[in-house]
């Protein structure tokens, strides 16, 4: 082999073996940032590899007039990003150093002194003008991220602290995030399509749903940019119930008329008509009479259940262990005639005190077990559980009866709402109304074939 073919090969060799030392010091410098923030003394010392990298590579291959001065560029621009507007411009003076030294070394292919000075000269001011501008992307960029990190942080904090849920959807109608209190009132619904969950979602504007949890929300949908619309989820349960208490209590208002007419009406006449049978039947005892006698009473008890929940429940509170009062209400229930030998009541009670009106809170807890009794034509077993909860005492009253379907659920407490034939429907109002007086609360859950349980809250002290 010539000793110029030497050569050449030795320089082809030198080439490569730089081309795979700038790899080795890329991929080397990638792997220290990836796994260990840089700190400014190791990205310069990365960048004047970079630049000598680059100014050995230009000078083997023409020069100051190597199409591989390009390679300065990117240095430039990565020194940009990484430290900034000077950061780019303290690599581009390297650059300039490393190109006017390429210059002096190897000069240009053509060998003009004069037109090497001016094309160096033309590239060391590109390098100053690219570090400039890059420079002063790389801020606007850094810039931008914080005012967009901003602004991400806030709507975060927004939207944790709103007190209605917050739903974005895609264009194809896929739930793609959720706000905390949207995942508390509807569960993980995101990557479920929107009309999965809302029924008016497609339809309106604004709407109004239940959730499985028995939640009554408020929903209303905006559209945003790139075809994406925000849904916002209002829990309105406790001003649902407020309009239902105060329609009840209109309702009760117009029990209270109406009981009112029925005593001045009814209840002095039908005593004279109770006398009168009492007397036909001490002096002639036959069916007829009795059957009269027993409808007449039948009224004049519709009658005090009218005059019962038109008035308001006063209170004679007092320090009472409502175990040992349920405890007494069931073993007296246990032995009515209408229910041996077909209804059983199991109780189970911790003692707890809590300041009550006793007689109205065992009205209560009779009128519950003869609504559990009456919802078991065939007979069953009635619980009754007692249990401590903070500031309160639970008392659950379970059947095993026929169940209620969810659509009559929510006018179970409303006056003249019966299910039975020959029921008044007053029942359940009045163990409503006593339960709020205490300033307690009562739920009840069930089902079709599946029993019916009410859970009532009494709070151990008086409201203030």
């Amino acid at each position: 082999m010539a000793r110029g073919d030497w050569a050449v090969a030795i320089a082809e060799r030198r080439f490569f073996q730089l081309i795979a030392l700038q790899l080795v010091l890329l991929v080397g410098s990638a792997f220290w940032t990836r796994f260990r923030t840089p700190d400014t003394r190791f990205l310069f010392a990365m960048f004047t590899l970079d630049v000598g990298a680059a100014s050995l590579l230009s000078a083997w291959t023409g020069g100051a007039s190597s199409l591989l001065v390009f390679l300065y560029f990117p240095v430039i621009a990565a020194g940009a990003y990484l430290l900034g507007r000077r950061g780019a411009l303290v690599v581009a003076l390297l650059s300039a150093v490393g190109l006017m030294g390429v210059g002096w070394y190897a000069g240009t292919e053509d060998g003009d002194q004069l037109l090497a000075y001016w094309e160096i000269g033309f590239r060391v001011l590109s390098f100053v003008l690219v570090g400039l501008l890059s420079g002063q992307l790389a801020e606007s960029l850094e810039r931008t991220g914080k005012e967009l990190q901003f602004q991400r942080v806030t709507s975060e904090v927004v939207l944790a602290r709103v007190r209605a849920g917050v739903l974005i959807v895609d264009p194809n109608d896929r739930i793609v995030e959720v706000n905390s209190n949207g995942r508390l009132l509807l569960g993980d619904i995101v990557g479920k399509r929107v009309t999965d969950v809302f029924t008016g979602a497609v339809y309106h504007r604004a709407w109004e749903e239940t959730t499985p949890q028995g939640r009554h929300v408020v929903c209303s949908q905006a559209p945003l940019p790139a075809e994406e619309r925000v849904v916002v989820v209002e829990d309105v349960t406790d001003l649902w119930e407020m309009r239902e208490r105060a329609e009840r209590d209109e309702r009760l208002i117009g029990v209270g008329r109406l009981a009112a007419g029925l005593a001045h009406e009814i209840r002095n006449p039908l005593a004279s008509v109770m006398a009168i049978l009492q007397m036909l039947r001490e002096d002639n005892p036959n069916r007829q009479v009795d059957l009269a006698l027993g409808e007449a009473e039948r009224l004049n008890r519709l009658v005090d259940e009218f005059l019962e929940a038109s008035r308001t429940p006063t209170l004679r509170r007092a320090q009472t262990d409502i175990a040992a009062l349920a405890t007494t209400v069931t073993e007296a229930f246990a032995s009515d005639p209408r229910f041996v030998g077909s209804v059983s009541v199991e109780l189970s009670a911790v003692s707890i005190v809590a300041d009550i009106d006793p007689d109205r809170i065992r009205q209560v807890l009779w009128n519950l077990l003869t609504n559990a009794a009456q919802a078991m034509p065939g007979g069953g077993k009635v619980g009754v559980r007692v249990e401590a909860a903070p500031d309160a005492a639970l008392v659950h009253v379970a059947d095993q009866g026929v169940g209620i379907a969810a659509a009559e659920l929510p006018h179970i407490f409303d006056p003249f709402f019966t299910r039975r034939a020959g029921g008044t429907g007053l029942g359940l109002a009045l163990v409503d109304q006593i339960i709020r007086i205490h300033g307690g609360s009562i739920a009840v859950n069930s089902a079709p074939g599946s029993g019916t349980s009410f859970t009532i809250r009494l709070p151990l002290g008086a409201p203030t």
